[in-house]
């Protein structure tokens, strides 16, 4: 019986040393949990980018991309209905002034063009008619005048030779007196048929002019009409390239449609889309580095257009200078917008979310890097990459840049591997 009661006593006393240490290890496991900072409170190094404040001289510029453009296009169209009958020059090929690209056809433009050819020829032929039935009338209208002058001139002999006989009072008065009325009619019918003969070649000069002015005319439809056929061959018109051609093999275009659009090499710009955000800063005549990629070309904004299309604007920039070997129409180019200097100043690359004048937070790395406190920024002027800080901030901080919001809510974050 008493054995009985001392080994029970033994093991009560055990469980209770059990307890007491179960206890003590999950307070200290509490307790260490309870130091340790929450999930919530870290980030991983590789979850954000840094950088370091710099103080000095910051280029202050915009960033801007896109394409060369031609100074000089020609848009050409089609001058009838046709049909594509041939593609000779494509895209990207080099053209002269007078260089075919596309031959289009017509049949009913083609006959057009032979029936007033045809028209015009019967035109000149009536002209010609009207000039030989003219002279006709005028030499037959001469032989008259000459007949009736040779009747004047024997009436002249006539009268001439009857005064005589009619003094000697061997003609008769009556015969005389007749002899000097039919004179006197005859230079009457003279003087008339000279205002005829006058009159008739004003008339005809008319009616040559009018032959002429309808022979003028047709020329001037013919003109019309095989300039219209002529172009059926469509032609460059500039020295350039072919930047887009808008037909295919049999295609029926109809008159005034597009054909192909030829641009100037040699004289180009470029039309750089910038960020709507970006452009409070952008005026004319700033100066523009443009990067086609194989080589580099200055320039300056030349114009601005005040239309905002999906948050960009417009901005063509004048090239200065000779252009790089691969400069062409509609390549792709890259811009950097020069926009001043601030001299002397605190400065740090862009981070999310911050725009010029702005105040917000970001959160500083310890030297040791292993925590982040927030402090409080208030930003200047920005550049495409960098922006001014106007805070007291110590050279050499490193501030994260990177979106931190889901830690706003925290002062001091830990950094873990």
């Amino acid at each position: 019986m008493d054995i009985k009661i001392t080994k029970t006593v033994v093991n009560k006393n055990k469980r209770i040393f059990i307890n007491i240490v179960i206890a003590l290890v999950a307070v200290g496991v509490s307790v260490w949990a309870f130091s340790q900072p929450s999930r919530s409170e870290q980030i991983s190094k590789r979850e954000f980018w840094t950088d370091t404040i710099k103080r000095g001289d910051l280029n202050m510029e915009v960033e801007g991309f896109g394409k060369l453009k031609s100074k000089e296009q020609r848009l050409l169209s089609a001058p009838d209905n046709a049909t594509v009958d041939e593609i000779v020059l494509k895209p990207g090929s080099l053209v002269n002034k007078g260089s075919v690209i596309v031959r289009l056809s017509n049949p009913r433009l083609s006959q057009q063009v032979k029936d007033a050819n045809r028209v015009l020829n019967n035109t000149k032929t009536s002209y010609l008619q009207l000039e030989l039935n003219q002279k006709r009338e005028l030499l037959s209208q001469r032989a008259q005048q000459e007949q009736l002058l040779s009747e004047l001139e024997m009436a002249e002999l006539k009268v001439a030779a009857e005064k005589k006989l009619f003094t000697q009072g061997i003609v008769s008065e009556l015969t005389y007196k007749r002899s000097q009325l039919n004179h006197r009619q005859l230079s009457r019918r003279l003087i008339i048929e000279k205002s005829r003969l006058k009159q008739l070649s004003e008339v005809h000069q008319k009616a040559l002019d009018v032959a002429k002015d309808t022979i003028e005319q047709q020329v001037e439809q013919v003109t019309v009409i095989e300039d219209r056929f002529a172009k059926l061959t469509v032609k460059s018109g500039i020295n350039g390239v072919v930047q887009a051609l808008a037909v295919e093999l049999g295609q029926s275009v109809m008159l005034g449609e597009k054909i192909a659009l030829v641009g100037s090499v040699d004289k180009l710009y470029a039309m750089i889309n910038v960020s709507q955000s970006d452009m409070a800063q952008v005026i004319l005549n700033q100066t523009v580095t443009i990067d086609t990629r194989s080589g580099l070309v200055s320039g300056v904004v030349s114009r601005i257009n005040p239309v905002v299309k999906q948050g960009m604007i417009d901005v063509e920039v004048a090239l200065i200078g000779k252009l790089p070997l691969n400069a062409r129409p509609e390549l792709n180019v890259d811009a950097i917008i020069s926009i001043g200097l601030l001299t002397d100043t605190t400065y740090i690359k862009k981070p999310v979310n911050v725009t010029a004048g702005m105040k917000s937070t970001l959160f500083r790395l310890s030297p040791n890097r292993e925590q982040a406190q927030q402090v409080h920024i208030t930003f200047g002027q920005e550049s495409d990459e960098f922006i001014e800080i106007l805070s007291d901030v110590g050279i050499n901080d490193t501030f994260i840049l990177s979106d931190m919001s889901p830690w706003k809510d925290n002062s001091i974050i830990t950094i873990k591997d």
